[in-house]
């Protein structure tokens, strides 16, 4: 094995490229470096446009990997007349200096000026998959949420888990950082967040090893747009949405440049309320180990109806800046975070119905679990680039969030007679506490030879450092007055260490294209729950080493199309709270409980790809993940509780196509489908083995129609067809949405109306079977059925207001641990 890395070493960085470069500088009236200078590189044969790029502070540029022939250089500054180089040519392995480009002073006075570049909404990159959400003329009308849910691939439940092509474990980050925050969280932050704050989200299915190797689906990258304009420019926004209730939003971006800083902040509130109506079923199946007549009757059902009400208040901010203190080194810090009040209520009616069809008795049951959460993260960066290919990054991250959620259940019973029998009251004050503390350094050298024919190396290198330290607090009180419950109040606490550090070779030649890396990550866990009577429950603390290979391999035969091999081995870390043994009750008949023994899974990808003409892509992936976990539902007497379990192996094989096509100039259209073939087998206990393999498919058709110079429309729609997961049999879930926008106010403003889920075919439908296999578990039959306000129509008006003189932004990653904070949601 040692053999072949090296030889795979030694193929890498022999191998030789062609690459030429061109380069130079841009200079103002005055003679000084014209700063953040946009230029323009043409072939002079056709006066097509080749490539962009923007001048640095010292006015210098470089355009790099350009084809040999003939070209010239544009140079344009707002206020300034363009300037144009002399044709140049350019020949294979040669690199040019031009003469610097001089910018005389326009002193006439001219309209705005609006230069439109059409991009597709999908890009296909080598590594990944970009939404331009510019490119979508809907996206004014939309939350970022609402963007998320239709990306091709993406498939979001009713529970706000994330999966990407066909695997669960997707990490989203927000401005390369992951956001960590629970899924019922982020979806709150998403849902605040307009979509037109957001320049692009990446698809990123099989990272490199300069990311964090926490999440077996890949990586979803939300970037925020950054205003590239001098002086104080801006957008705000606001919307507002109908269904049987409300939904409101409004935005306000903000972005102040000059020659070497920049400040910029956004700020988002939201006001949200929705009814989602629940119907859950339940029936005790003969118990094999209790036997007939013991624990609950065979037959039995909990027949429950109701619905949860749902509001939520919520304000997402980020403030910061960008130092240039030369050409060379730029220092920044963000504050960013969210606050967000809930107003969540369960209200149902559940009828116990014996083996007779008879109703024994009901329970109507009130539940009002209100949650405050607050997020805020303070990343400071620093960055050093030279002319020489060294380029030195380094951030330190602190992330603190809270949660605190008051649970009141107040339970009425009633008799077979339908009269009142005696009421139930229990109260549960949760809590949780959670700070992150990360450092993080990366290094980049790219080696040129003398002779560019001869190519270059480039290498890759840095560590992480993140201590997390949880601290949960449950109390829990009984009847009326209040007594405490001391066999359910306690305090779990956990705290995780993880060290990690990475290497990657990078090397390109013609046609071909070649990565190897190498991440290690050394994890140490502990943690302690400890309740009123001092029962203690030691989570295993455990030390371990792993190691994250990544492999790339491209292809281009042709100009128009590119082939694509990659491998990497990816990390499942359990979320925070699905340690924590709490059990939160839901109701008289459900609750919730942590596992603190919960172990990370392991997930090896592997994917192959094609693309045509940068566009059109068809991709074939398989992944093997080891210590699968999933939720599990218990019957224990009268209560079902549901907890997170590992419980063995999951195979899946994807494949996809995606493909961009413009009918006419005024009709665009995008599509994708992928089809997933996945195989589960395992055991819940042991004498509860699966093995169960089951088909899932997922689709995404968008058509864009340019009406006039301001008009436009969207039709677009997704369809997720009934699959399997383990035992859980899911239903088909999809929609069909439809807008239209008219750009006005001389083109700064846009006013879009649109129809979500016209059909009003979204809801949430799952089953399974669960066997008893101990002395207080029975088995049982279940199907939940969800439905909530998804048809809504909505207005929305943005309005831009500011300079067009264009600078360019710092675009800057920094990391913090993965977002693995979770707060309890339903059953």
């Amino acid at each position: 094995m040692a053999r072949l890395v090296y030889l795979a070493f030694l193929l890498i960085i022999t191998l030789p490229t062609l690459a030429q470069t061109l380069s130079g500088t841009v200079r103002d009236a005055n003679n000084q470096p014209a700063s953040f200078a946009a230029l323009k590189l043409f072939r002079s044969t056709d006066s097509s446009f080749v490539a962009g790029t923007v001048s640095d502070v010292d006015g210098r540029y470089t355009f790099k990997n350009v084809s040999a022939g003939a070209y010239r250089v544009q140079a344009s500054l707002v206020g300034m007349i363009n300037a144009s180089s002399p044709v140049v040519t350019l020949r294979a392995g040669e690199s040019l200096t031009l003469e610097p480009l001089l910018l005389r002073q326009d002193n006439q006075t001219l309209a705005t000026v609006t230069v439109r570049a059409q991009k597709q909404y999908i890009e296909q990159q080598i590594d990944k998959t970009v939404l331009n959400v510019a490119a979508d003329a809907t996206a004014q009308g939309k939350t970022a949420y609402e963007l998320l849910q239709q990306a091709p691939g993406v498939v979001i439940d009713p529970n706000d888990n994330v999966r990407m092509a066909g695997k669960q474990g997707a990490n989203v980050f927000i401005d390369g950082k992951p956001t960590n925050l629970s899924a019922a969280d982020l979806a709150n932050l998403l849902r605040a967040t307009p979509a037109s704050n957001i320049a692009t989200v990446e698809l990123i299915t099989n990272p490199s090893s300069r990311y964090d190797a926490q999440g077996g689906a890949g990586i979803i990258n939300i970037k925020f747009r950054r205003d590239k304009s001098l002086g104080l420019n801006g957008n705000a926004s606001g919307g507002y949405g109908q269904s049987d209730h409300y939904r409101a939003n409004a935005a306000l971006d903000l972005n102040y440049r000059a020659k070497r800083l920049n400040l910029f902040d956004n700020v988002s509130g939201s006001d949200n309320y929705q009814i989602t109506n629940v119907l859950l079923n339940r029936i005790v199946l003969p118990s094999p180990v209790l036997g007939e007549g013991q624990g609950v009757r065979s037959g039995s059902q909990f027949l429950q109806r109701g619905h949860d009400s749902d509001g939520t208040r919520a304000i997402v901010y980020k403030a910061g800046a960008d130092y240039f203190i030369d050409s060379r080194q730029t220092i920044g810090l963000i504050v960013s975070g969210n606050n967000s009040a809930n107003r969540f209520g369960t209200y149902t009616t559940t009828n116990i119905v014996n083996s007779q069809n008879r109703v024994d008795s009901s329970i109507v049951n009130r539940v009002d679990n209100p949650s405050q959460n607050s997020r805020i993260n303070a990343a400071l960066n620093y960055r050093y680039a030279d002319t020489l290919g060294l380029e030195l990054n380094i951030d330190a991250d602190l992330t603190r969030f809270s949660n605190s959620s008051p649970n009141t259940i107040t339970s009425n019973y009633i008799g077979a007679d339908r009269q009142p029998l005696f009421t139930r009251h229990n109260r549960f004050d949760a809590s949780t506490d959670i700070s992150i503390v990360t450092l993080k350094g990366d290094l980049v050298k790219e080696w040129k030879a003398k002779n560019p024919s001869n190519g270059s190396v480039k290498f890759e290198t840095g560590f992480k450092h993140t201590d997390v330290a949880t601290d949960n607090n449950l109390l829990a009180f009984i009847g009326l007055p209040e007594q405490a419950d001391v066999n359910r109040t306690n305090r779990f606490t956990y705290r995780e260490i993880v060290s990690a550090v990475y290497a990657s070779l990078n090397r390109s030649a013609g046609k071909w294209a070649m990565q190897a890396g190498l991440r290690a990550e050394n994890s140490n866990v502990y943690g302690r729950s400890t309740d009123l009577l001092n029962r203690t429950i030691i989570s295993p603390d455990r030390n371990y080493l792993n190691l994250f290979p990544t492999a790339f391999v491209q292809y281009k035969p042709t100009d128009n199309s590119q082939l694509s091999l990659n491998y990497g081995r990816r990390i499942g870390r359990p979320n925070y709270q699905d340690l924590n043994p709490f059990v939160y009750q839901i109701d008289p008949y459900t609750s919730q409980r942590g596992n603190p023994y919960l172990r990370p899974n392991y997930t090896q990808n592997a994917e192959l790809s094609y693309t045509y003409k940068w566009a059109t892509t068809v991709k074939v992936s398989y992944s093997h993940t080891n210590d699968f976990s999933t939720d599990v539902i218990r019957q224990e007497g009268l209560t079902a509780y549901q907890t997170v379990a590992n419980v063995g192996k999951v195979d899946a094989l994807n494949i996809s196509v995606s493909t961009p096509y413009q009918f006419t100039k005024w009709w665009n259209m995008y599509a994708y489908a992928g089809g997933t073939w996945n195989s589960f087998r395992g055991s819940f206990s042991p004498t509860e083995p699966f093995n169960q393999r089951a088909f899932a498919f997922d689709g995404y058709m968008q058509q864009s129609f340019k009406l006039s110079k301001l008009w436009s429309a969207q039709a677009s729609g997704f369809w997720s067809a009934p699959t399997t997961q383990t035992v859980y049999r899911i239903g088909g879930l999809g929609a069909l949405n439809l807008s239209v926008q008219k750009t006005v106010l001389q083109e700064r403003g846009k006013i879009t109306v649109g129809i979500d889920d016209v059909l009003n075919t979204m809801r949430w439908r799952q089953s399974a079977n669960f066997s008893g296999t101990t002395a207080t578990d029975q088995p049982q039959q279940f199907t939940i059925d969800r439905k909530w306000e998804s048809r809504r129509v909505s207005i929305r008006f943005s309005y831009r207001f500011g300079s067009n003189e264009i600078k360019a932004a710092r675009e800057r990653e920094t990391g913090v641990d993965a977002g693995r904070i979770k707060t309890k949601g339903n059953l």
